[in-house]
Formats: structure tokens, sequence, C-alpha cells
């Protein structure tokens, strides 16, 4: 069974990639919880006041 070899440079850029996908990830959820909660408010606006439309 041979070893596994990693160069040093490799580590590092592992690190950030996985960095980079969770805050794309935060990033994603985030947009998505904002875009509710707009979508929420302006239903709650339109219920509220219907004749305004």
């Amino acid at each position: 069974m041979g070893l596994l070899k990693i160069d040093l440079g490799e580590i590092a850029e592992l690190g950030t990639n996985v960095a980079m996908h969770g805050t794309l990830a935060a990033v994603d959820r985030d947009v998505d919880d904002l875009f509710e909660l707009i979508v929420g408010i302006a239903i709650l606006i339109y219920e509220m006041v219907p004749d305004f439309a």
C-alpha cells in the first residue's frame, strides 16, 4: 500500500476552498431568507389594503 503524499501548498488551497464553499452556502441561505421576508411583507401589505393594487 502506498503512502498518500500531499504538498503543503495543496493543504492551504483546500482550506481556502472549504471556506469559500461555506461562505457561498451561508450567503445563499441569507438571500433565500431575505427573499422570503420581502415576499411575506408584500403579501401582508396586499392583504391589509387589497384595493391599493
